[in-house]
């Protein structure tokens, strides 16, 4: 089933629509959830949340590309899933603290100083300018860099994905850093 009918069901609240998405995307939505969970059990629940996510957002949301679509809504519910996991498991009960506590000035985290609003902004800039550059590239460098930096997909897989050799998409990796080290470096980031 292409993804035009697949969205069409959608569009009409046909639970096969689900079927077919599980059916086509959904071992390739597991590895996306599975290399930043890790957990099994954590896939599996990840993978119904993002198939619930699907069918609230479509209508009204109608994607171009289907895919594209499953695999961000996959990256970002799973990052979700890591960072309560995280949450949970690796702050102390003891450094929780109630905001009527009265050291919680000094238990709120560093006071903004030129520094940190100066780090921010250069982060912020560097972000820009990554957009600005990826959009820039020809396609193949975008799925490229994109799934290797984004997805954090294994260089292995995406060779595997777009059917280069493992050197090739290797060489093309570092000649899409060196590119953006040069274009940050001209937009006056230096490399610290």
């Amino acid at each position: 089933m292409k993804d035009t009918e697949i969205i069409e069901l959608l569009l009409q609240r046909d639970e096969e629509a689900l079927k077919e998405i599980d059916l086509r995307f959904g071992s390739r939505l597991k590895c996306i959830i599975r290399d930043i969970v890790k957990d099994e059990e954590d896939v599996l629940e990840c993978l119904n949340d993002v198939y619930m996510k699907v069918w609230d957002s479509i209508p009204p949301t109608k994607p171009d590309n289907l895919e594209a679509y499953l695999r961000v809504i996959s990256r970002n519910v799973a990052l979700d899933r890591y960072k309560t996991k995280s949450r949970k498991s690796d702050i102390p009960k003891q450094v929780l603290f109630s905001i009527d506590d009265e050291n919680f000035p000094e238990q709120a985290g560093p006071e903004l100083t030129a520094e940190t609003v100066e780090k921010t902004l250069k982060e912020e800039k560097i972000h820009d300018l990554l957009i600005a550059y990826t959009r820039a590239m020809p396609p193949n460098d975008q799925r490229l860099f994109v799934a290797r930096y984004f997805y954090d997909m294994k260089i292995r897989t995406i060779a595997n994905h777009t059917g280069l050799p493992v050197g090739t998409v290797k060489s093309a990796l570092h000649r899409i850093k060196t590119g953006i080290l040069a274009y940050l470096k001209k937009e006056g980031i230096e490399n610290d």
